[in-house]
Order: structure tokens, then C-alpha cells, then sequence
């Protein structure tokens, strides 16, 4: 278990269970991945932008975020990951 499931886990009282295992599904891939690969992975994932801007001030609350970046192949497609917020990353 990452630093970012056990933080999900600690405080999972914050999101429903619908939620808390879409989350747990993301941080157990332990890095970035496509919005398509996350969904397939787990039917309770729904459309991933939308998910992500509805649990962004519960994750906010407890030092994480959602990244998406622009995926490196040429197309326009994006790569999402939980991740840390800078002030409240552990040290490794």
C-alpha cells in the first residue's frame, strides 16, 4: 500500500464508497495512466474529468489532487493520477 492509499484509507469517512473505490482503483496504479484504462479497470469509475472536479475539495482537504497532463504520444489525449500536493508531500 502507497503513501496515497493509505492516506485515502485513513480518511475514507470523506468520500462515499462509490467514490473511495474509484479513488483506491487510481492511486493503486501507482502512476499515470489514460482516462479509458482507469474506467475499464473499474466499472464505479464514471466519465474521469467529471469525477475528478467533484472530488477535487474532498482530496484538496487532505493534501492530494487529480493531475492530468497531456499524454506524450501526439495525440490530445491526457493521463490522470492522484498525487500529492506539493506543501504535504512526504519525503522519499
Amino acid at each position: 500500500m502507497n503513501f496515497i492509499q493509505t492516506l485515502l484509507k485513513t480518511n475514507a469517512q470523506r468520500f462515499t464508497a462509490k467514490e473511495y473505490q474509484a479513488l483506491m482503483t487510481i492511486a493503486a496504479s501507482g502512476g499515470y495512466d489514460y482516462r479509458k484504462a482507469y474506467e475499464t479497470q473499474d466499472h464505479r469509475i464514471p466519465y474521469l474529468p467529471s469525477f475528478a472536479q467533484r472530488v477535487e475539495p474532498k482530496l484538496a482537504a487532505i493534501g492530494l489532487s487529480i493531475d492530468s497532463r497531456p499524454a506524450n504520444d501526439g495525440s490530445r489525449r491526457k493521463i490522470y493520477s492522484i498525487v500529492t500536493l506539493k506543501e504535504n508531500a512526504p519525503d522519499q
